[in-house]
């Protein structure tokens, strides 16, 4: 089987190329389409194929667009270390088009000498305008596709001021250059990092880049069946449940897919063996959404409970396509991604209320357990409690809620890769709070001193927080009565005042 998928990760071009023909039309119609054209910004996370998208509607064409007097050049902002540099590789860009296609004129080549000899905070910013004032007036429009803008932040942090040359060279009738801003955070947010926020205010609504559409998706798998690559209904289920239809992550497991097919592998068999680079994908991602103080949010809107997160929040991790709703639920990317989450939620801290309760309950489970049985105290909590077989039939006693804890443990010690910071993943991380309450029950003589309560006081406690998880963890706590949430709040609220008094977790 040829591998069409070995160079993954590149610019994808030529037939490879999966045309997202929505996203390409908007793109067009707002810079190619219609006299009263704009400069617009592209937004994504990491590879969901917002350069590809670019280059195909832009770079692509260039030679196409040439002779109507567009002229279409791209810059990558990561190749430049200043605002100097960056204003000059622009204009460089363009004056090296001209220069490959019709040679320049004597009026050009002054005018991008000016701009090569002078800098930006001496008369630099009036060579660049003159520069793009002389090729408007010589019926000549350009389009500049920036990439990684990004690095703004980086390059602008001296010099703020690049976001005003930008938008005036964009929004000045005289200039009226079109700029295509490639990023993962929106312009907005970039500009805000430096105090200025004047070129977001022309760009209009971003122009969104995230997993495949239903229609995208079938000229993905219409690719696959040309190459010979032949998916039954049930793989391209699966593919959506590891993958989310991401543009990159789908590449990337049909490459593993494609070097393992001879050996009668599935999908999910492909992740396993490579669930490590999926999952460095996954903390890149979560890295960006911290940076925006986005990934608290995330874990509350899709994990819940809901805690502080806005309905501004929701709309940026919907239009980045990190979560969807279905049913008005809040879903994750992907099944995987989900997985992942549920794995890294013990050691990620956000502090909610409710979770910094039930982490304090399980460290505190944790200590007394090793002063009671040892530093074998798991294994003696197996041993005491856990029942062969299954025949405690629908009723979730503390044996069955033991046993899935192991199996969910074993799970977590075959995946070394988990970004889980070195934490270990003990039979207690891996209980429910159902059944985390039910072990404090069991083992409730522990306990006694540190509550200062009786077992059916405890109990009472704890039946009360567990009838309200569920709604909580779904974000449907509007659906609780406003006094049972404000007893639940109290309650968590003693429990922690207990146990940071013992464990001093402040």
């Amino acid at each position: 089987m040829n591998n069409i998928f070995a160079g993954y990760g590149k610019i994808v071009t030529g037939e490879s190329y999966i045309h997202r023909r929505e996203l390409e039309t908007e793109l067009e119609n707002r810079t190619l389409n219609y006299q009263n054209f704009g400069s617009v910004s592209v937004v994504g996370m990491q590879r969901m194929g917002k350069s590809s998208l670019a280059y195909n509607v832009f770079s692509a064409r260039a030679d196409e667009y040439y002779p109507k007097g567009i002229l279409i050049t791209s810059v990558s902002m990561n190749n430049y270390s200043n605002a100097d540099s960056f204003f000059r590789g622009i204009v460089d860009s363009v004056y090296e088009l001209i220069d490959d296609n019709d040679g320049v004129d004597v009026r050009l080549e002054k005018r991008y000498q000016r701009v090569a000899e002078s800098k930006l905070s001496d008369g630099g910013v009036k060579s660049i305008q003159g520069f793009f004032k002389y090729l408007l007036k010589s019926q000549r429009r350009v389009i500049c596709v920036i990439d990684e803008f990004d690095y703004s932040r980086k390059i602008f942090a001296e010099f703020p001021e690049g976001f005003n040359i930008l938008r005036e060279l964009a929004y000045q009738p005289e200039t009226n250059v079109t700029f295509v801003f490639i990023s993962r955070r929106m312009v907005s947010e970039l500009e805000a990092s430096t105090g200025i926020s004047t070129l977001a205010n022309i760009l209009g609504k971003p122009i969104y880049v995230k997993s495949y559409s239903d229609e995208d998706i079938r000229l993905y798998f219409s690719r696959l069946s040309k190459a010979g690559i032949r998916l039954s209904e049930d793989e391209k289920k699966e593919l959506r449940e590891i993958t989310g239809y991401q543009p990159y992550w789908c590449d990337l497991i049909m490459n593993y897919y494609c070097n393992s097919v001879n050996a009668g592998i599935s999908l999910d068999d492909v992740f396993d063996r490579n669930r490590g680079v999926l999952y460095t994908e996954y903390e890149n991602m979560m890295k960006l959404l911290e940076e925006q103080s986005l990934l608290s949010p995330m874990f509350q809107i899709i994990l819940g409970p809901a805690y502080d997160y806005t309905q501004s929040d929701v709309q940026k991790l919907y239009d980045y396509g990190i979560v969807h709703f279905e049913n008005s639920r809040a879903k994750a990317i992907s099944e995987k991604f989900y997985d992942y989450l549920k794995l890294r939620e013990g050691s990620f801290d956000f502090y909610p209320l409710w979770n910094r309760t039930e982490r304090n309950l399980r460290m505190l489970m944790k200590a007394k357990l090793r002063e009671k049985y040892g530093e074998n105290w798991e294994q003696r909590i197996k041993a005491a409690y856990i029942r062969p077989g299954t025949d405690d039939g629908c009723q979730m006693t503390l044996s069955k809620f033991l046993r899935y804890a192991v199996d969910l443990q074993s799970r977590v010690e075959r995946q070394t890769d988990l970004y889980i910071q070195n934490a270990s993943f003990s039979i207690v991380e891996g209980l429910t709070t159902a059944g985390l309450f039910a072990l404090y029950i069991r083992e409730y003589s522990l306990f006694e001193p540190v509550f200062s309560m009786t077992k059916d006081e405890f109990r009472k406690m704890t039946d009360h927080i567990a009838k309200a998880r569920n709604p909580y963890q779904h974000n449907n706590d509007n659906l609780i009565d406003p006094a049972f949430k404000n007893i639940t709040r109290g309650y968590c609220e003693l429990i922690l005042k207990k146990i940071d008094s013992v464990l001093n977790t402040d």
